[in-house]
């Protein structure tokens, strides 16, 4: 199982109504978690466990609003959670103070990067994924809805840190020499690893790639083009992946730069590595190069879209206090939630 994914499936069974999410306006809103009982109305004397909304029972055991709302501030929030809203509230401001904003757009983006991260690319790997959600009384909206929760005060707060990093010309420059400074292509590559000291073995593998280098110039996607041969065991299946490379990384070996030699849509190969095996190269696309002049506005847009430090966020929020001030008047409402949650205990 997706271990990002197991984590979220634990965190979201204990959603708290009225999470907040700051939003680009540097309002804060309001997303009640609504929990309908089978039962009836919440005014009812069997959906009633001393004056709070029965939620659940478990045998004997009685599950109510109170209980979970007490659970989740003493397990999973308390001062933490008021700490989280104050910095929140903090960034807020200092996005108003700005005039930055975090629009519907940037975060429905992001949810679906985060989506992918954590269902997985695959349709298979998606659809298990989501029946393990469903085992847990969960659906997907639940997962969207959590994580753009999450989503909307992360930009806002990146976004603010951005704009108070100072970032060096030397490292613009950095990251335009490994990008726009010479020529790259984007190739799918392909590796078909020996047995360098069983012959035979060798020669398969050999006409292995020949086929497969064929199927992939006829138009064959690169994962449909491989198929295991019988008696070929698992461990010799090739290594597929896919990326950008510049001509400098592969100047010095002479059979690999006729990468940067042949047309888009060509595929090159197989090229014989002593000791290894064969690789086939399909190239996708060719990037030119760029004067640093023409890019030096993306490339800092880029760098200041990185995720930020989490030094960076404690230093730029110190920054903010000084200007806008912060006072804790109380935190009695945990201990009076710890209080009740043990008092519900010894029902």
């Amino acid at each position: 199982m997706n271990r990002r994914f197991l984590i979220w499936v634990l965190g979201v069974s204990v959603l708290v109504s009225g999470c907040s999410l700051a939003t680009s306006d540097g309002v804060r809103e309001s997303y009640p978690v609504s929990i309908e009982s089978s039962a009836g109305g919440a005014g009812d004397a069997a959906t009633s466990h001393e004056g709070a909304r029965i939620l659940a029972r478990v045998g004997r055991d009685i599950i109510t609003d109170e209980k979970l709302k007490a659970r989740i501030l003493e397990r999973y929030y308390g001062p933490r959670a008021l700490n989280g809203l104050v910095r929140e509230s903090l960034f807020s401001a200092e996005a108003e103070h700005l005039g930055i904003r975090i629009d519907a757009k940037q975060i429905a983006e992001r949810v679906e990067q985060e989506l992918t991260v954590i269902l997985g690319e695959s349709f298979v790997a998606r659809r298990r994924a989501l029946a393990q959600l469903e085992a847990q009384g969960l659906v997907e909206s639940d997962l969207r809805r959590e994580i753009a929760l999450e989503v909307g005060p992360a930009l806002l707060i990146q976004s603010v840190v951005s704009h108070h990093i100072q970032i060096e010309e030397e490292e613009i420059l950095d990251l335009w020499r490994v990008t726009w400074k010479e020529p790259r292509r984007r190739v799918d590559h392909m590796a078909f690893p020996i047995d360098a000291a069983d012959t035979d073995l060798r020669e398969r593998i050999q006409r292995w790639a020949v086929i497969t280098a064929d199927e992939l110039r006829a138009g064959t996607p690169l994962e449909s083009a491989v198929e295991l041969p019988v008696g070929i065991q698992q461990k010799f299946a090739p290594r597929i992946g896919s990326g950008w490379i510049r001509e400098s990384e592969l100047a010095g070996n002479a059979a690999f730069f006729e990468v940067f030699q042949v047309a888009e849509g060509e595929v090159l190969g197989p090229i014989e590595e002593v000791d290894f095996g064969w690789h086939l190269f399909r190239v996708v696309e060719t990037l030119p190069l760029k004067r640093f002049s023409e890019v030096r506005e993306e490339l800092l847009q880029q760098l200041r879209d990185e995720p930020v430090s989490d030094e960076d966020v404690l230093a730029v929020e110190a920054m903010i206090r000084k200007r806008i001030p912060v006072r804790i008047e109380s935190t009695s409402v945990f201990t009076a939630v710890s209080a009740g949650a043990n008092r519900s205990k010894g029902d």
